[in-house]
């Protein structure tokens, strides 16, 4: 990847190019023009009324591309891993619990999209298997693809699931001791339509800062990134430098301890810090862009459930993996409406989906 070169005039340009203008000679009198985002109702509606269907076709377009595990010979056969998960994302997409979830399913294999309905214990059984991680967190890039050619600007952030009905991460995310309860769910997505890109599902006391390398990496392998923006929890200079080497700007503001510029600082650290003392307005009109993390976590959670049904940790983890993955399902749906975009999963590379080994 080729770097940008780190000084004052590459960042101008920049700001200039996305239509800010030049920032020395910006008035401060100017006034400031409230910016309205109309919703396209027509295309919400269409969304909205045809989602299950066309939730179906993509949930099954995109685990039919799964491999099935070599058989072994040994005892009983496996079910089939591509429909395990249909149908462990078919339960969590309609937030209903195993049992209950199994006249769906039936439904599912009336109409072609399963060969067999899986017992509830067997849908149990294969969400606490650590190969459905591996298979998941694929799925989650792949469905992300499609919006390849849309989102430019990325933002990150965190929240918790928890594993018992009555607590509430927000609540309890400032008790250190109370964060075992719960899930952590580390994710990247795009602001314009909140697809996630890549997300790292961690216990409840991972700090937010250590996870930024592996979501930014992760995200600019199949994204061109331009723009990074996140809270000061993720404020360190090699967060700085992890962002700007994958060729995107960091927004991340400053804390309050941070007096100034240094010689021994990473240029990235001095130029972003100007910008942010001398044209402060400025720069947090790109940082506000990190709305759209919560944005993410609320429509996860308004739609799928605030927290997890599992008992197990590794089930647990592969629950919120599949809330990840209906979530990008949906904002699919939505975009196909939105911005016409076409959706086919057989045109993902086969060498992009994982070679499952149990």
């Amino acid at each position: 990847m080729v770097l940008i070169d780190i000084n004052q005039t590459t960042l101008e340009n920049y700001l200039e190019i996305k239509g800010k203008g030049n920032m020395e000679n910006k008035s401060k009198e100017e006034p400031k023009i409230k910016v309205s985002y109309p919703q396209d109702w027509i295309a919400y509606n269409q969304a909205q009324t045809q989602e299950k269907i066309l939730f179906l076709e993509l949930l099954y377009e995109i685990t039919s591309q799964i491999p099935q595990p070599r058989y072994k010979g040994n005892g009983r056969p496996p079910a089939n891993l591509g429909e395990m998960v249909f149908s462990c994302c078919l339960k969590t997409y309609l937030d209903f619990s195993s049992r209950r979830s199994e006249s769906d399913l039936k439904l599912a294999q009336h109409l072609g999209y399963i060969n067999q309905s899986p017992h509830f214990n067997t849908i149990l059984k294969y969400l606490n298997k650590t190969v459905m991680k591996k298979v998941l967190m694929k799925l989650i890039e792949a469905s992300s693809l499609p919006l390849k050619e849309v989102e430019e600007d990325f933002t990150m952030d965190a929240s918790g699931f928890s594993t018992i009905m009555y607590g509430h991460w927000l609540k309890k995310r400032s008790i250190y001791n109370e964060h075992r309860t719960f899930k952590k769910a580390h994710v990247m997505s795009g602001v314009k339509t909140n697809v996630i890109t890549h997300i790292e599902v961690t216990d409840g006391y991972v700090s937010d800062k250590v996870m930024l390398e592996k979501l930014i990496c992760s995200t600019s392998r199949n994204f061109r990134m331009r723009e990074v923006s996140a809270d000061k929890g993720y404020l360190s200079e090699k967060n700085l430098w992890i962002i700007f080497k994958n060729g995107a700007f960091p927004f991340i503001p400053f804390i309050k301890s941070v007096r100034g510029t240094s010689d021994n600082r990473l240029p990235i650290w001095n130029i972003m810090y100007r910008f942010f003392r001398d044209h402060k307005d400025e720069f947090m009109e790109h940082y506000h862009k990190r709305s759209n993390a919560e944005s993410v976590f609320s429509m996860m959670k308004r739609k799928f459930g605030d927290y997890v049904r599992a008992r197990n940790s590794i089930a647990q983890e592969n629950e919120v993996l599949c809330k990840a993955l209906c979530h990008n399902l949906v904002v699919l749906i939505h975009e196909i409406f939105e911005l016409g975009i076409k959706v086919d999963f057989s045109d993902v590379p086969q060498e992009f989906m994982c070679k499952i080994e149990v």
